[in-house]
């Protein structure tokens, strides 16, 4: 059994690790959005686009394991941090390349003010929603439709 354990935990840095399987894929998609963007797209367009594409193609956001991992993420230490250890990281990344792709109307102040709104924004919708209501059979949809509009809400400053 021993072996079994070290080579399943071979793949993980760590086992908060575990919990957080996707936290890199979603940030790599932010962040291929904001590079692939479309000429006529803004700062804030094109995070919108990259919430509705994660959320589209992120089965998580409902299922019984975010829950889980919302419970321990309040409960954890070590998980705690490794969250928010994980979203400064995807934070700082989308802020540096808001700032490449978008010199002339974010500078990295602003870029990474931006960002912060953008992950703020959808962590403590999620919080609130998860804490709350519980995702346990919770309507994806819903869920969606709420961090969307939290997101909206904390972008609308940036809108030209």
């Amino acid at each position: 059994m021993a072996g079994y354990a070290d080579s399943f935990f071979g793949y993980f840095a760590g086992k908060e690790d575990i919990l957080f399987p996707d936290s890199d894929a979603r940030a790599r998609a932010t962040i291929a959005a904001i590079s692939d963007r479309d000429p006529t797209e803004g700062p804030v367009d094109v995070l919108l686009r990259a919430l509705d594409t994660i959320a589209e193609s992120d089965a998580d956001m409902g299922s019984p394991m975010a829950s889980v991992r919302m419970r321990l993420f309040h409960t954890v230490p070590a998980v705690r941090g490794k969250a928010l250890q994980d979203q400064l990281a995807a934070q700082r990344e989308i802020a540096r390349e808001l700032h490449v792709v978008f010199p002339d109307e974010l500078d990295r102040v602003t870029a990474a003010a931006l960002a912060g709104a953008l992950t703020g924004a959808v962590s403590g919708a999620l919080d609130a929603l998860m804490g709350e209501e519980g995702t346990a059979g919770a309507d994806a949809d819903h869920l969606r439709a709420r961090v969307r509009q939290a997101t909206e809400l904390a972008l609308r400053p940036w809108r030209h």
